[in-house]
Formats: C-alpha cells, structure tokens, sequence
C-alpha cells in the first residue's frame, strides 16, 4: 500500500486511521483515487480492504478498476491482495464475464485456476460455459479439477458429455470430481459410463453416490453388490446409495428383491450388523433398507436403535412399513416391560391403525406408567372404537396430567360417540380436575350448546376449573360465550382475570375494549399487562388513549407492554406517544421504544443516534429498527457502526440490517 501512503495515509497510523482516509475517498469520484483505492486492497487490515472495494463499487463504472482487480491476481507475495481482487470479481458477476474470459489467456496456472473458481461461482453464467469446458483440458491439474468441479455445479445437461469423457478418460484428479459432478446435474445418460467406473476402486465412492443420486433402476445390481465389497467404507457407500435410490423414487420392493438375490438368507442379518454400527449415516441407510425387508425378524435389532431420537422417526416409519402388511406380526412386542418400547410400539400402531390393536391398546389405559397411558390413549382413539370412551374418561381423573389432557384430546377424535349430557354431568363433578377436564373436552368439541352450563361453571370454587371454563369459551367463540367471558373479568382471581382478558383481546367484540380499558386500573401488576396486550390485539383507534395513559405506569414490564400495543394499533398519536418514550431512563423501556418505532415511517432520525448509545443491547436494537429503513445516512451509520463495533451481537444486528 506504499502508493496510498505517499498520497497521505501515515505508514505507522493504525487500521482504523487507514481505514478513514480511505472512507474519505469516498464520494471524490475522480480517475486518479482508483489508484489510491486498488493500491488499499494489499492493506492487511482486512476493514480497509473492504472499505475500499465498496468505494470502487459505489464511485466508478467497472471498467475503470476491473483492470486493476485482475493485476491483483498476480499478487503472489500478498495473500490480502488476492483474496480481496477475488471476492471484489466475484461480487462483480456477469460485468467481470468479459474481462475475465480474455485474461485466461495467461501462462499463470494460478491465475487461471483463479478465474475459473470467480466465474464459476457467478450464477447463470453460461457465456463461461465454452472456456469452462476448454479448461478441462487444460495442462495444469488443478485448472482441469476446478472446470470439472464447477461445470457440476451449473446444472447444465450439454455438459455431460464433456463430463462423461473425463470420467472415462482422465485421471483420477479429474475423474473424481468427474464422477460427483455428474450426480448434482442429474442427467441419467451418465449412469452407462458409472457405472463402468465403478470397476476404479479409488473412484467408486464417488461413483455410487452419484448413482443414488440419479436413482437409475439400472444401476441397483451394481450398487447392491457392493454391499458384500472388502472395503467398509465402500459398503457403507453402497447402503447410502441403496438408500438414496428409494428416497428418490425406486420402488421398495424392487430394491429389496435385488438384496435378498444378492445376499440370500443373511441379508437381514447383514443389514442389522450395519443398523449397529457407529457411524449415524450408516444406521440410518441400514433402518430404511430394513424397512423395505419387511422381514419381522428385523424388529429386534430396529428396537436396539429406537431409542436414538436421531433414528426414532426412521425406525417408526421400517416398523409401519413391516407392520401394514401383517399388523398383528406387533402384538407380541407389546410384552415387553421397557416402558419407552412400550410408547414406541403405540406410536407405530397409532399409524398403522388396524383394529387387532384394539385390546391391547385399551389394556394399556391403565398400565403403571402415566408416559405409556398417554400414548396409548392417543392411539386407541384414531381406531374409531367408541367401546375406549368408558376407558378414557376414566384418565380425566389420571394423577398425571399430562395423561388428563392426553384423554381430553382422545376424546375430542371419538366426540361423535360421546353423549353431550355425559360431559355436561361430568362439569359437576366432585373431582376438581374432572370438572376442568370436561370443560376443556366441551372447548375442543366447540359445544356450542354447552356455553349456559360453561358459564354457570364460571363460579367454580377452583381455579383451575374457571381458567378451563374460560379456554373452552373463547374457543367456542360465540358472542353468547363472549359475553360469558366479559363475567370473569371481575374474578377474584388475578391468574382467572388475566386468563379472560387474553381471551378477550383476540376475540374481541362489542363492549370488549372498554371492559379492557377498566382492567387497565386493576391493582395487580400482571393484570395490566395482560389488559394492555389485549388493547394491542383489538387494533382499535380508540385504544390508544388508554394505551397512553399506561406509558406512566410504575410497573416497568406495563409500560413496555403498552408501547408494543401502541405500535400494534398504530397512528399518528401513538407514534408520538413512542418517541416520548426514548428520554426514558430505562434502558429496557428505551430499546422497547426504539423496536416499536421500527414499524413507523420517518422515524430514522430518531433511531440513529441510539446506534452510538453506550448500552451494547441498545445499538443492537438501534440496528435490527433501521432494517429496511432508507436513505443515504442510514446506510452511512451503520456502516460507520459496524467498522467500529466489538460486540458480537451488535455486528451481527448491523450486518442483518444492511443485507435488507
């Protein structure tokens, strides 16, 4: 960078220094600060070379620096330098097609290497295409490898023949990434010559996962075969494929045929020993491959991975796959004292769903484990057996409430054999969470003629009760259950009030807001928040006032609540209302304010000068409001920012911002 110190940036001043005389440059737009500006590129402060590159970007057309930008290719001596001409080409895209199509013609080998990584990250680029496929013969090896690696990358058919005669006739440098080429284009044409390639030890890695990804029926044979090869990891390779060849399309049974032929009586057994293995790829491919067996002597080794949640989907969906064709080959697991098993073999059976379950699942109602009962619940009911409903109201008094709500929910799916008169009886019961239970069942079920008797339950004498009543009437939605829910407003219970004005606000109605603006004055703290965030929900011009009238509470947490709402219902007044908020002395308050003005128009002036605030918390709120905000000072501040800023999150907020 000796040329832009002689013009005047001081050789021992730091990279912040550096970094400002090269921000002044900005702007200048003159011929002879492209100089300036190239000779910053070989700076080491990497804020320096970034600066400068966006100064280019902005100030001058392309052709006055693409020039320079390739010279600095050649920088063999300053890494900087290159690197930085590298990612400025890149971004440029198509504009540096031209300029870099006629500097190939270079007895550099890295430079040309260089040129043909830059175009071929640039997207569409087909005017490449014709100097992507001459680089592939090329004398330099590594030249020849990156053609190859980025003609993959193009997704372009024409070039599989280019492709396919590398794979065939080039070396293993070029024939590798030959091979993973062709796969990512997906051009089935390739699968002859890969085939014919997989007679390459070194290559056949490559091979085999190309081949699963073009999922040729063709190619199984070949693949299966593999399976039995002295290399484990060639075998694991062959099991991916195997695999992949299903996921994309290849019949199951056609696949599994091809293994049994191939293996004979062990293929299970085979099979298994790789579901054991360490490596998750190879788990995985082995849990699928068993699946399409659909041999029941592969449950037990499935069960030995069930418990890998990594697995646990895959396992279920073998088991499914075994299971559908003889559902009843799963009762005998069922005697099995491991209580996850237990849950598992529910969750298979909830989608299968094949009335042999029946009993057993029914049986399981009141096994000792509450996680079993549960699940064994949710299944029974998707069988659509009404002979479970006596069972399952047996569990809305469960100890467990996990259990409780497992059995509200299954019978919700068997409500069509569910007397109305039974649930509404059960509201009266002694057990205060079969009452609850009941009231939620009559929520979900949206009984709309169970609100008089849900709203008499409203004077329940436990609260839980009364916050079920409340659930299940702003479920049913009715405006004779809205009105029902305006009652508990006045409940002595600041959780059943709360639990009625959140309601409240996302139903709405008439009269709702100025029963919301009384809870506004309640002497519980948790209460106006929940009365302020339901004025937020309406979205009611007249709720600002009240709104406003909260910003002077003493409760901090009502205070930020009120101005998220006011930012919610929006308007002129509550946008003033905001601003007043940013004098405040809180600094959660603050950032409250500055992230709800985010949603206004011209309000960046008020935003920007929190970007210096001292809190780190409060620039990174400042940086994430002015997202999509725009105008020339906006984008100034927070390039300013993110040149100066150590914070992590600040950065990154900053960074978010400027990628809008």
């Amino acid at each position: 960078m000796q040329e832009s110190r002689n013009q005047g940036c001081d050789s021992t001043a730091n990279g912040e220094a550096r970094r400002n005389a090269v921000e002044k440059l900005r702007g200048v737009k003159r011929s002879k600060c492209v100089a300036l500006l190239l000779g910053a590129l070989g700076d080491p402060d990497w804020r320096v070379r970034k600066t400068a590159v966006e100064v280019l970007f902005a100030d001058y057309p392309v052709e006055q620096f693409i020039g320079g930008l390739i010279d600095l290719l050649y920088r063999d001596d300053n890494a900087g330098a290159r690197n930085s001409a590298i990612e400025a080409l890149t971004g440029l895209g198509g504009k540096a097609t031209g300029p870099l199509l006629s500097a190939f013609k270079t007895d550099n080998r890295d430079v040309r290497k260089f040129i043909i990584d830059i175009l071929g990250e640039q997207e569409d680029n087909r005017e490449a295409l014709p100097l992507m496929l001459e680089a592939l013969r090329d004398e330099d090896d590594n030249v020849r490898a990156a053609a190859v690696e980025h003609l993959g990358k193009t997704g372009e058919t024409s070039v599989v023949d280019a492709l396919v005669e590398m794979l065939g006739q080039g070396d293993l440098w070029t024939a590798y990434p030959a091979a993973e080429a062709l796969g990512r284009i997906g051009d089935r044409r390739a699968v002859p010559q890969l085939l014919r390639a997989l007679k390459r030890k070194p290559l056949r890695e490559p091979v085999l996962n190309s081949l699963g990804r073009l999922a040729d029926p063709s190619a199984l044979p070949a693949i299966v075969a593999l399976l039995e090869d002295t290399s484990v990891n060639i075998r694991a390779q062959a099991l991916k494929a195997a695999t992949e060849l299903y996921r994309r399309g290849v019949e199951g049974d056609l696949i599994a045929g091809e293994i049994r032929k191939t293996l004979g009586v062990g293929a299970v057994q085979q099979l298994a020993a790789f579901a054991g293995s360490e490596k998750p790829q190879q788990r995985l491919s082995a849990v699928v491959l068993l699946g399409l067996m659909k041999d029941q002597t592969a449950y037990e080794p499935l069960l030995r991975v069930a418990e890998e949640e990594e697995l646990a989907d895959e396992v279920r969906n073998a088991f499914v796959c075994i299971g559908r064709e003889r559902p009843e080959s799963l009762l005998r697991l069922f005697e099995t004292d491991n209580p996850y098993r237990m849950r598992f073999l529910c969750s298979v059976a909830d989608i299968i769903l094949s009335p042999v379950y029946f009993g057993v699942l029914v049986g399981l109602l009141t096994h000792n484990d509450g996680h079993v009962r549960s699940s064994a619940a949710l299944s029974v009911s998707k069988l659509s057996d009404v002979r479970a409903v006596d069972g399952l109201k047996r569990l809305l008094s469960d100890p467990y409430e996990d259990v409780q709500e497992a059995a509200v929910s299954a019978l919700a799916n068997l409500s069509w054999g569910v007397k109305p008169e039974d649930i509404l009886n059960l509201l009266k019961d002694k057990n205060a969470s079969v009452r609850r239970n009941a009231a939620l069942l009559l929520g979900k079920t949206k009984a709309g003629g169970a609100v008089e008797d849900l709203g008499f339950a409203l004077k329940d004498e436990d609260v839980k009760v009364r916050k079920a009543v409340i659930q299940a009437l702003s479920a049913i939605g009715t405006d004779e259950a809205v009105r029902y829910l305006s009652h508990a407003l006045t409940d002595e219970n600041a959780d059943v009030r709360i639990s009625s004005i959140l309601s409240l606000g996302v139903s709405g109605g008439p009269g709702v807001l100025d029963s919301l603006a009384i809870l506004s004055s309640d002497p519980d703290n948790s209460v106006r928040v929940a009365a302020a965030k339901s004025l937020g929900l309406l979205r009611q011009e007249r709720a600002v006032e009240t709104l406003i009238g909260l910003l002077d509470d003493v409760n901090g947490f009502v205070v930020a609540t009120a101005i998220e709402s006011l930012a919610a219902v929006g308007g002129e007044d509550a946008k003033r209302a905001i601003t007043s908020m940013l004098s405040s002395e809180d600094e959660e308050i603050r950032r409250t304010a500055i992230t709800a003005l985010a949603v206004f128009t011209d309000t960046e002036e008020r935003i920007i000068p929190f970007l210096g605030d001292r809190d780190w918390a409060t620039r990174a709120a400042a940086a994430r409001a002015l997202q999509g905000k725009t105008g020339d000072r906006v984008g100034r501040e927070l390039r300013k920012l993110l040149e100066a800023e150590e914070d992590p999150a600040v950065i990154k907020a900053v960074e978010e911002s400027m990628r809008v």
